[in-house]
């Protein structure tokens, strides 16, 4: 009416609406609470509005995480409809996630069928019906549908808490599907201390390396790092907890007259007093590619056997060369951040990532 009359420049014409309670109000009070967060309703019918828009729409509410209120749900000709949305909903949603089917709502007729994604049976819909599908925190109650608000859960977040969710977040957003369960939580953990997602594509593994190092660093393994911000940034916790010595030899009284008559820089003669000392240990290096080019020397030599190398480091000189020697490496547990990001936070998580692996897995 409204559409007509401005079509026509009807303004002579009085237009009033009175307020009335809609088919997923009144669905929705049957049902209890389902509606008490964001929601959206949607239309089936294709007859106005063709199908590719629609479908457009569904994914949105699905990836949006919205209660959906479903009109036009299915007929007799437009019978595929909904099961496409289930289909649709069901990569998005837990297949758990509640589902009712109102029909014939506030009339003597009306029927309540509450059910699940993954169990909803579309023969019992039909153009009498509302399906209204919950969130992802939306929970059954006896015979009521429940959509929190959060009032009841909220308080002071404390810093495990806040981490915890920073994890789920990150693992949602993943994308690869080549990664194990232990090299993901590497990347969760690299992406956590850098809010850079590009992470993920520069990881590369090899040999198991995450699951090796958990049980190096549980028996009391030794660390090696290249400058100390990677030595400080290895949860001490962690290292008290399992006797793991962490040593950065950049600032030992010996790298300097070392790096003077060897014309070294005084992260590779640190490197290389490190490999003396201790040929067995994880190196983990997230800032100076000298040190790294000294490490992948000394191994490719076979002068050393370590348990592994972390290759992180960042910057433009010499940072991908040093990178790409270390990935010719064979026969060792390795984890390269290719390209030229890195750094001393992202060299660490990956360290905390070995020792929290239980996490992940």
């Amino acid at each position: 009416v409204y559409e007509y009359a401005a079509r026509q420049q009807r303004t002579d014409i009085q237009l009033q609406t009175l307020p009335g309670i809609s088919a997923f109000q009144a669905a929705a009070a049957r049902l209890g609470a389902p509606i008490g967060h964001d929601f959206c309703c949607l239309s089936l019918s294709d007859l106005m509005t063709p199908w590719t828009t629609i479908e457009k729409r569904i994914t949105a509410a699905a990836v949006g995480d919205f209660v959906t209120s479903l009109y036009n749900p299915r007929s007799q000709k437009r019978n595929w409809q909904l099961s496409r949305l289930r289909e649709i909903f069901l990569a998005h949603r837990a297949p758990t996630t509640p589902v009712a089917i109102v029909r014939q709502v506030t009339r003597p007729e009306e029927t309540i069928h509450l059910t699940t994604l993954a169990e909803l049976d579309v023969t019992l819909v039909d153009m009498f019906c509302l399906v209204l599908i919950g969130n992802s925190q939306t929970y059954r109650f006896g015979e009521f549908l429940v959509t929190p608000r959060g009032y009841l859960a909220r308080k002071p977040a404390t810093g495990a808490e806040i981490q915890d969710e920073s994890f789920r977040q990150i693992w949602a957003e993943l994308q690869r599907t080549d990664l194990s369960a232990a090299d993901q939580w590497a990347v969760v953990r690299c992406i956590h201390s850098t809010a850079d997602f590009e992470y993920e594509q520069l990881y590369y593994a090899q040999n198991q390396p995450l699951e090796y190092w958990h049980d190096y660093l549980l028996g009391g393994g030794t660390v090696i790092t290249d400058v100390t911000m990677v030595q400080a940034g290895i949860t001490r916790a962690y290292r008290e907890q399992h006797g793991v010595e962490v040593l950065c030899y950049l600032n030992d009284a010996r790298v300097a007259d070392l790096a003077e008559r060897e014309g070294l820089t005084r992260s590779q003669a640190g490197m290389r007093l490190a490999l003396a000392e201790h040929p067995t240990a994880l190196f983990v290096v997230g800032n100076a590619p000298t040190a790294l080019f000294e490490l992948a020397e000394q191994v490719q030599a076979g002068r050393c056997q370590p348990a592994g190398i972390i290759a992180a480091p960042v910057g433009f000189v010499n940072v991908v060369e040093a990178k790409l020697k270390t990935k010719s490496l064979r026969g060792l547990p390795l984890v390269i951040i290719e390209g030229r990001k890195g750094g001393s936070s992202v060299a660490a998580s990956i360290v905390n990532a070995a020792f929290t692996l239980q996490q992940a897995l």
